[in-house]
């Protein structure tokens, strides 16, 4: 437990400190929010605030994973670092989907940016390969363990695969829904992966129905996560010094 807290805290203060070198650039390439005449008036106040912050979170994520994958092959935990980098990369890749969207609506002026079928393309791409490599090439298995009744269900391998595609790009989806007001999708999203990190902390700790858990990667990626969640939260609360952005 005391490793998670020092990724997390590690993450929050490089996500402080990214950010405060990262918002006077965006200040200064004028990457401002632009605000809907038709939208609540008090929004207006927030025109010109800089936006794409979710660059940020890309960058520290990036940098920690990768340092984090290093230390472990160097400590002869392979496995680890071989299943942390596709959660990594997919997460990277969402986010790059965003930051074309918002590249074409704050740099470029376009300002219908990124059309929806082409950013579902590029979602349904990334989810696809993420989805494909876990059940191909890491051989996790099918099996859905369904916590309230402590019982597994195995898909077939043609069902679990559109599933859990599916369940992608949902929760990318919903998180985009859910952003809105200062701080609401940072916050929200940080607590949500606090509980999953805790429930992989659990799993790790326990064998269940003769199953015996190692997703330590899944623990180690969410206290990365909640660390840059809760370091972006501290700028991104009313009133918000910048905006994540579609990134």
């Amino acid at each position: 437990m005391q490793y998670q807290i020092k990724i997390l805290l590690l993450s929050f203060v490089i996500t402080i400190i990214t950010s405060l070198a990262i918002i006077p650039i965006l200040k200064k390439l004028k990457v401002g929010q632009m605000e809907r005449t038709e939208g609540p008036q008090s929004h207006l106040g927030k025109q010109g605030t800089p936006t794409m912050g979710g660059i940020i979170m890309i960058l520290v994520i990036t940098v920690l994973t990768g340092f984090l994958c290093y230390d472990y092959i160097k400590d002869n935990q392979s496995s680890v670092a071989k299943n942390l980098i596709p959660i990594a990369a997919v997460s990277i890749g969402f986010g790059l989907v965003g930051f074309i969207d918002d590249f074409k609506k704050l740099v470029l002026k376009n300002t219908e940016g990124l059309k929806p079928l082409y950013k579902m393309i590029g979602l349904l791409i990334f989810s696809v390969a993420f989805v494909l490599y876990i059940t191909k090439v890491l051989n996790i298995g099918t099996e859905t363990y369904i916590p309230f009744i402590k019982t597994y269900f195995t898909l077939p391998v043609w069902l679990y695969i559109p599933f859990a595609i599916l369940v992608l790009l949902g929760t990318s989806n919903a998180v985009n829904l859910t952003d809105g007001i200062d701080g609401l999708a940072t916050s929200v999203t940080a607590l949500i992966l606090t509980c999953l990190t805790v429930i992989g902390i659990i799993l790790t700790c326990l064998t269940v129905i003769g199953i015996i858990f190692n997703i330590k990667e899944i623990v180690v990626f969410g206290s990365i996560t909640i660390g840059t969640c809760l370091g972006f939260l501290l700028f991104n609360l009313n009133p918000a010094k910048i905006f994540m952005g579609d990134t």
